[in-house]
């Protein structure tokens, strides 16, 4: 911006000093001093453009350089007429000096033409037409208008008619050559109008010279000479506006054709008028063959003029055409090239450079498939795929471009175009496209679906594809076997709930790093889900199954540094080995149902899957499905046994127990369904329904003339219910009995997995009159600190401590001990699976108040004990022991 400002500020200089210049030489008298004041305006053009011609870094300084040299020989012949001339130092020098001035305006003429040159670019070669006419109508005006006055007077030398008659056309030609600049010029352009006006002053001082009778140098004419020589010197200075954004070849075209027509036009109505006016007088047979000779070859120029710009449009058409769509090629991210049919890359846009770092100008002329295979990697089966491509087809395929440098890896979508039998192409189109991101982005998701997110593991997808593979191998070798393992987290939830899902987030990925260090390379570690992982071993018979998955177990159970401090983790695992052909969900389902097996036994284990388990699991999955809906079609019932007293040998209560009648397996086991039920939620219904139904009998054991009590157990989800107390009350209100005639029964472990809770509930129930018994007891652990806390009633004995207490010290001792803790705590207990006299006798040996077990009776149905009720009413020394055979009672109705 400063080098433009102090551009215009010199231009605005130099005209404005130049006309003052000019105004004080119009008004000095002729004298010597005004003609050096003339040359030195004269000698301000060609200073000017030297100073213009080394600041100009454009196309158009050898333009400028060109019409420097060219005012400047004009100042020279000035100079030397004033020298020669004006002050008679050599008055016959003129003609020489005219041959200065003849140079000078075929050096401008050529400047104006090289400027032409670099603003037409490729159009100028057409604007020589133009030339050859305006050079006919001047050399014909010329002749017949101009040799009377310039060669009539005196004898004219052979030097007069080649600097008279040059200097006149060359003038008008300098003249036509600026208009022809302007026009063609788009906008207003100050330096080509300045020369324009230069010119046709130039002209005009140029015919007043040669034209007016009496001229002489000094003349007041002269003035139009100096005003030229400033315009000059102004047009150099000016530096033109910035570049007008290029127009279309089709537009430059009929801009080119307007211009051409005016012109030829003006041309022919020129020379139309002169043959007019000179055809009035007498002309002479030269002057009409020179106008006849000029018309023609209008004519003939015009003509190849005019088709010329017809052939002009079209090729500015396709030209046009070519640079559009070469535009857009260039601009495209995308490469296009084209190959020979041998292969050799002929074209390919610049793009290439950005895609693989390597110049356009590397590629052209190199073999296709061997640029692609040193540049690019994948494409070991291209050359093979290309030569079996026929006309007309293609093919894609995606590479990778080899990282090099500063150029990062890319992968490129190629495609392959077989174009040998179109005319137009006759060779190969050759399109590549980067799709490193869109690659990327189903890497990722592909990577994603087939993987956890959290712990990064093959998720259950990829393992069963992988599971599926191995089957595949293992069917071809018909020894071999693969082992599945599924291991599950001990008490994970447990883990989320108390230290929160982060921690657990971090135990999870802690676990996933342990088993993948546990196993060999080759086999597969995937997360299903949560807190279930599976191992897939290859090759792998069930022992080494075991071991390896009992070595992944061991690795977990060292403690994991978390977040909190050192966390040891148990887990689960089932195994199941497989030969032969198989299915990846089938081997999941066994293996999962191995490890529940483990779940069941105890935890912390392996377990080999077997035949017998499955079974086993169907049956327990049909059993989960069924008791979903087994209350409410009426199939379960409660059965009772009796709680006798070992001294009076009377009913002192039964314990209320449920049983499952299913429509097709018979009668189930509690052992079997109840943890099912816990599992699944039903057992808050179940449990519910026991003890409103087992109140409900016991209210009724009143009739029989009994005041017995009734047990019922409950489970730990019963009492973890806040509301649980409440459906005692509200059951014990409901069925009218009592509060100190239902005893429940609870187990060790419920103590010990939320003793506050159960501490909570159990003291209200006993403020209510409700009796509390442990049942199971001596099989659990740390209960003996929770006794006193707990304020319980009752103490069941265990059976296996029962069983062979008649000759089994070790049952004695432990029999002893509960039965001495019982009194010492103020409770009564109570000896379960008694069956035989001995055990019996050894128990009242002992003191123990209440026993219950087969000796007395089997659980048995409501009906049945009122029976026993009923006839126990005589009086208990009238008993026959056992009461299960002596007294004669059927007691399994």
């Amino acid at each position: 911006m400063v080098r433009v400002n102090e551009n215009r500020r010199l231009f605005r200089r130099f005209i404005t000093i130049g006309l003052v210049g000019c105004a004080i030489y119009a008004a000095l008298p002729r004298s010597v001093g005004a003609q050096v004041l003339f040359v030195a305006l004269a000698m301000a053009a060609p200073a000017a453009g030297i100073v213009a011609a080394r600041r100009d870094c454009s196309s158009e300084r050898s333009a400028r350089w060109l019409l420097t040299v060219g005012f400047g020989l004009t100042a020279v012949g000035e100079i030397a007429d004033l020298l020669f001339v004006t002050l008679s130092a050599h008055p016959r020098a003129g003609p020489t000096i005219d041959v200065v001035f003849l140079t000078a305006y075929i050096v401008e003429l050529f400047g104006l033409m090289s400027l032409f040159r670099s603003q037409t670019a490729s159009r100028h070669q057409y604007g020589w037409f133009d030339a050859v006419a305006v050079g006919l109508v001047v050399l014909t005006v010329v002749w017949t208008s101009m040799y009377e006055a310039i060669f009539g007077r005196a004898r004219a030398t052979p030097l007069d008619w080649v600097t008279r008659f040059g200097g006149a056309v060359l003038g008008v030609a300098l003249a036509v050559m600026a208009l022809r600049l302007v026009l063609n010029k788009r906008g207003r352009d100050l330096a080509l109008n300045l020369l324009l006006f230069a010119f046709g002053l130039q002209v005009t001082a140029d015919s007043i010279a040669a034209l007016a009778r009496g001229y002489a140098t000094g003349a007041r004419s002269d003035t139009l000479w100096t005003i030229a020589y400033v315009c000059m010197g102004g047009a150099l200075l000016h530096k033109g506006p910035a570049p007008h954004m290029q127009r279309p070849p089709t537009r430059l075209a009929h801009v080119e054709i307007k211009h051409t027509l005016v012109l030829q036009a003006a041309v022919t109505i020129g020379l139309a008028a002169l043959v007019v006016v000179e055809v009035g007088g007498v002309v002479p047979t030269v002057t009409l063959a020179v106008w006849a000779c000029a018309w023609v070859a209008i004519l003939v120029i015009t003509r190849i003029r005019v088709f010329a710009l017809l052939r002009l449009v079209g090729h500015a058409s396709a030209t046009e055409n070519q640079l559009r769509l070469s535009a857009m090629l260039a601009g495209s991210s995308d490469v296009i090239g084209l190959a020979d049919p041998d292969g050799t890359i002929r074209y390919l846009t610049p793009s290439i450079a950005a895609l693989t770092g390597i110049d356009v100008h590397e590629w052209i002329g190199q073999r296709l498939d061997t640029m692609l295979a040193s540049h690019l990697t994948g494409l070991d089966d291209v050359v093979a795929r290309w030569a079996t491509l026929g006309p007309g087809q293609s093919m894609t395929w995606e590479a990778d471009v080899v990282e090099s440098g500063s150029n990062p890896a890319r992968t490129v979508q190629l495609t392959l175009v077989n174009q040998t039998d179109t005319p137009e192409v006759n060779g190969w189109v050759i399109t590549a496209h980067d799709v490193t991101d869109q690659s990327r982005l189903t890497a990722e998701l592909r990577h994603r679906s087939l993987h956890d997110t959290l712990t990064g593991l093959p998720n259950r997808g990829l393992l069963f594809d992988r599971i599926e593979h191995s089957i595949s191998r293992m069917q071809r070798t018909p020894d071999s076997c693969i082992s599945v393992v599924l291991v599950d987290i001990d008490d994970f939830k447990a883990v989320n709930d108390s230290l929160g899902h982060d921690v657990g987030d971090e135990l999870l990925r802690a676990v996933a790093e342990r088993l993948t260090r546990s196993l060999r390379q080759g086999d597969t570690v995937a997360r299903l889900g949560g807190d279930e992982f599976a191992l897939l071993l290859e090759d792998t018979d069930a022992a080494e199954a075991l071991v390896l998955a009992t070595r992944a177990l061991e690795n977990l159970a060292l403690p994991v540094p978390i977040a909190t401090g050192a966390f040891a983790v148990r887990a689960s695992a089932g195994v199941v080995c497989q030969r032969g052909a198989a299915d990846p969900v089938g081997l999941l389902r066994a293996a999962d149902i191995a490890m529940y097996a483990s779940k069941r036994d105890g935890k912390s284990r392996v377990t080999l899957f077997h035949d017998d388990m499955h079974r086993a699991a169907h049956h327990h999955l049909e059993l989960r499905m069924d008791l979903a809906s087994a209350l409410d079609r009426n199939e379960f019932t409660v059965v009772y046994q009796p709680i006798v007293d070992s001294n009076t040998r009377c009913i002192r209560g039964a314990e209320a127990l449920l049983r499952w009648n299913h429509p097709r397996h018979g009668t189930v086991s509690p052992a079997e369904f109840i943890p099912i039920a816990e599992q699944t939620g039903e057992i808050n219904a179940i449990g519910t329904w026991v003890l409103r139904t087992a109140c409900a009998e016991a209210a009724g054991w009143t009739s029989a003339g009994s005041n017995a009590y009734v047990s019922v157990n409950v489970s730990a989800p019963q009492l973890r219910d806040h509301h649980f107390v409440d459906l005692v009350i509200a059951t014990l209100a409901t069925t009218r009995l009592p509060a100190d005639r239902l005893m429940l029964e609870i187990t060790e472990s419920m103590l010990i997995d939320d003793s506050e809770h159960a501490r909570t509930i159990l003291t209200r129930l006993r403020d209510v009159g409700v009796k509390i018994a442990i049942d199971d007891f001596g099989t659990g652990y740390s209960s003996l600190a929770y006794l006193r806390s707990l304020c319980v009633d009752v103490v069941k004995i265990d059976q296996t401590f029962v069983r062979d207490v008649d000759h089994n010290t070790d049952h004695q001792a432990l029999t002893q001990t509960i039965l001495a803790l019982a009194t010492g705590l103020g409770m009564t207990a109570i000896a379960e699976g008694v069956e035989t006299n001995n055990e019996f006798d050894e128990l009242i040996r002992r003191g123990c108040a209440l026993v219950q077990g087969y000796l007395f009776s089997r659980p048995i149905n409501p009906e049945a004990l009122h029976c026993l009720f009923t006839d126990a009413t005589t009086p208990p020394e009238q008993w026959d022991l056992p009461i299960r055979g002596a007294a004669g009672l059927d007691l399994t109705r």
